[in-house]
């Protein structure tokens, strides 16, 4: 048994030997991730950041004693997700970085933990294990069974069907029976009630994607097409759920009002048959379901995740939370199948997430843990909501954070990644790290960002380092127009999903080089045409850069990429990146330095084993190292 007070002390020892390094309370990995109530509600399954690496552990409801069921291999594992199977198993999917052709992905794996015997099974086809494709295949749970703890449903590649076939894995023997083949290229698969009922099927030729689903009608029967798409074109078409009778399925779509809801249909009809649910600003982004895996609502953003249930006395019952917390944002994490004892998050945009556990039966409860506990009850800045219109009229929306005392402070402008994803108002360490250096920080959601509508999202599309970029300038425009912070000490710091903020950053180094007195890339992309052409891991989302069957499109891209223009850069550059990113080829940094060390102020740091994430302490360590010394070297008043 591993006591929680005793991970604290082992936090608290690394703070005080460290003291003199002011970011090594910020750069920590969340003390626990994805916490999971089970299902009768007597423990709680999480991943478990020690500063070995991370764990996977498990609680009694409510405790703080951690009981570690294994430790990952450090700077090379990544607890992707965990779920319970019944009462007596933890099944976790880890994945690390493989290299293959050239190029770094992610392959997973999964595991299966009996809690009470504390043995393990990894849930691995044994035949399967002496071929040459072995290391580089990717297993996938395809979906638990109702009243079945012993066994899951997964996903693996088949070589007799040249795809990913489906099999039910005991998870005591860890032994595959295969119960589904796949003869039409599917990708991914989901089942109801133990039944495969859905596949997708992805499609690419000549540089256009098609998306296929295929459906089951009932057990035994074959799979036939329900839909068909090509990418990028016409209106989305995203299979959510099924009702219990598996006739009818939850769409997520954007027709009719331009923004992603869920629309009930009609399968043997072929027809839509009503909208089940829909915000009137923000798209419906994905499906809540219950413990049993069945649909009972969606979740939309605004400055935070917020849900939206189909049933009105589940919305009260989460609502009731927030009263008893008092607090604005608090979200329903995880609670057992009756019901009872239930694990809420209290968030904010100043404080860090608080952990909070309920027995409803026994009518008590209490705080469980901090995300960031070093930093807890510090005296952080709130962060302000803005709007403006953008030079062409756009309106636009974004968050500015003042550190307190400071008067007009230099500038952090703070670009998001994806591009298609945007800003929220969750406590952010590095986000407040800046700020307790006496820096403002500028965030914007420029056209693009995901969760705004269709109209805004396709509005940022073929726009790399055009109108999304100009977005940012704007932004930069109308806080500098307030007078609240500096008119000329301003630095912009991107990086994060897909290397966009990162590509933001270095394309203004070159396209408005008076702007910035310096500038950091972290994992970004400083060379569009190439990552479009050679690139896998982007895949489809290629289409919304570029239109790649269009040659002299594809040949513009070099007048949006920085690699073509260090003459013209004139700040100081800082760029991070791991050579285990298997998202952004470390290779876009890499080159880049490459071509301007003997050009300009550039330093390169590349993190050996590096994620895109920065997802261990030594990874964060030096990420906020690195900034720190490069910030208060070129943004100090």
């Amino acid at each position: 048994m591993f006591k929680f007070f005793t991970a604290l002390l082992l936090l608290v020892g690394v703070s005080n030997a460290l003291a003199d390094e002011k970011w090594n309370d910020f750069a920590q990995l969340p003390l626990v991730e994805q916490p999971r109530v089970s299902p009768d509600g007597s423990k709680i399954a999480m991943i478990y950041n020690t500063p070995d690496g991370p764990t996977v552990s498990v609680s009694a409801f409510g405790s703080r004693d951690f009981d570690i069921l294994a430790s990952l291999r450090l700077g090379k594992d990544r607890v992707d997700s965990i779920s319970w199977s019944g009462n007596k198993y933890i099944i976790v999917s880890a994945s690390s970085p493989q290299w293959s052709r050239g190029e770094h992905y992610r392959v997973s794996r999964l595991y299966a933990f009996d809690v009470k015997n504390k043995s393990n099974v990894a849930l691995t086809e044994r035949r399967f294990s002496q071929e040459r494709w072995y290391e580089y295949t990717t297993f996938k749970l395809v979906s638990l069974l109702k009243n079945d703890e012993e066994h899951v449903l997964v996903s693996t590649y088949d070589k007799l069907d040249e795809g990913y076939s489906v099999f039910k894995v005991n998870l005591s023997s860890g032994k595959f029976q295969k119960v589904q083949n796949n003869k039409h290229d599917i990708s991914s698969w989901s089942a109801v009630n133990g039944v495969v009922r859905l596949g997708v099927a992805f499609d690419r030729e000549e540089n256009v994607f098609t998306r296929t689903i295929w459906y089951r009608e009932k057990a035994g029967s074959e799979l036939t097409k329900l839909h068909t798409r090509v990418v990028g074109k016409g209106e989305t078409f995203n299979v959510i759920g099924l009702t219990k009778d598996g006739n009818k399925a939850y769409i997520l779509s954007d027709r009719e009002v331009r923004r992603e809801s869920i629309w009930l249909y009609d399968i043997a009809l072929g027809e839509f048959e009503s909208m089940v649910l829909s915000h009137p600003v923000f798209d419906i982004t994905g499906g809540i379901n219950n413990g049993e895996g069945e649909l009972i609502g969606g979740y939309y953003s605004d400055d935070y995740s917020k849900k939206l249930y189909f049933d009105p006395a589940d919305a009260a019952f989460e609502k009731n939370f927030s009263k008893m917390l008092n607090a604005e944002q608090v979200t329903l994490v995880s609670r057992s199948i009756d019901k009872t004892k239930v694990l809420v998050a209290k968030q904010s945009d100043n404080q860090p997430t608080l952990y909070v556990h309920f027995d409803l039966a026994a009518k008590k409860g209490g705080a469980w843990v901090r995300t960031y506990p070093a930093l807890a009850n510090k005296p952080f800045s709130s962060v302000e909501n803005y709007s403006f219109n953008a030079s062409d009229g756009q309106e636009l929306t974004g968050y500015l954070t003042m550190p307190n005392g400071v008067k007009q402070p230099p500038l952090i402008v703070y670009p998001h990644g994806g591009p298609h994803a945007r800003d929220y108002k969750y406590f952010d360490p590095q986000l407040q790290y800046f700020v307790s250096m006496g820096y403002a920080v500028l965030q914007v959601n420029f056209r693009g960002s995901a969760g705004f509508g269709n109209d805004f999202e396709t509005a940022g599309y073929f726009q790399w380092g055009k109108r999304m970029q100009q977005d940012v300038y704007d932004a930069m425009d109308w806080v500098i127009g307030t007078n609240r912070v500096s008119r000329d000490k301003a630095c912009i710091v991107g990086g994060s999903y897909g290397g966009y903020g990162g590509y933001v950053a270095l394309t203004a180094s070159f396209q408005q080089p008076e702007r910035f007195d310096c500038v950091v890339s972290i994992a970004g992309l400083s060379d569009l045409k190439t990552m479009v052409m050679n690139g896998d891991n982007f895949g489809f989302y290629t289409g919304h850069i570029v239109d790649v069957t269009d040659e002299e499109a594809v040949e513009k891209l070099d007048e949006v990429s920085a690699i073509n223009y260090i003459d013209k850069i004139t700040a100081p550059i800082l760029l991070i990146h791991g050579n285990k990113d298997t998202r952004v080829d470390y290779n876009q940094s890499e080159s880049f330095y490459d071509e301007a060390k003997r050009k300009i102020d550039v330093k390169y740091v590349e993190i050996k084993n590096g994620t895109h994430f920065f997802d261990d302490n030594e990874s964060q360590q030096t990420l906020y190292r690195e900034m720190t010394v490069f910030l208060e070297t070129h943004l100090k008043h």
